[in-house]
């Protein structure tokens, strides 16, 4: 056998960074966050599916009359040139109809943990999205069945406002607003 490896403490900042345009050529799904490529998983359970299906119709079915604001399923979300993202869920305000791109900040973005996510889902993105200013931020546990809803505070961090299975929450995108049963997500009755 060679020599035993040394201890190495590799620090993110060694790590190398790639832009939209590297992102562009490859093969698969990925997500870039700073520069740094994340894979993202197989196709999601059936589970992770309906909870995502259900999640969007509420939606998707109270913006319909809302002029400016539209909820998507994964879509690109162009942050910059090193930023790209595929949340599970988004609610966009003043979007361009076409286009391989979300380019506005969502006023929404709602998470489906995964056992590979979990981390990057619950403390990463967390921080980023709070960053850019996203007013609200879902994370859903199916494993749990726990929804929790996160809300920008006059700081511009995120405070936990509703946490649970059986929930409800009223959302505001400028004139329009929504109410989130959440108890509706899960399979069966609640």
């Amino acid at each position: 056998m060679g020599t035993a490896m040394r201890n190495r403490n590799i620090e993110v900042e060694d790590l190398p960074r790639y832009t939209l345009s590297d992102w562009e050529q490859w093969e698969g799904k990925w997500e870039l966050i700073d520069g740094i490529p994340f894979a993202l998983s197989p196709m999601p359970d059936k589970k992770h599916q309906r909870i995502n299906g259900r999640l969007y119709i509420q939606f998707s079915d109270q913006l319909e009359d809302c002029p400016d604001c539209e909820a998507f399923l994964p879509v690109n979300y162009k942050i910059n040139d090193v930023n790209l993202l595929h949340p599970d869920l988004l609610v966009v305000c003043g979007e361009d109809e076409d286009g391989t791109y979300i380019t506005n900040t969502p006023g929404l973005v709602a998470e489906i943990l995964s056992v590979s996510t979990k981390t990057k889902d619950k403390k990463t993105k967390l921080k980023l999205y709070q960053a850019l200013g996203i007013r609200y931020y879902i994370i859903i546990a199916p494993k749990t069945e726990t929804v929790s809803v996160f809300e920008l505070n006059g700081a511009g961090e995120y405070e936990l406002k509703a946490n649970g299975r059986n929930i409800s929450y009223q959302f505001e995108f400028g004139e329009c607003k929504t109410t989130v049963d959440f108890s509706r997500i899960w399979k069966g009755k609640p």
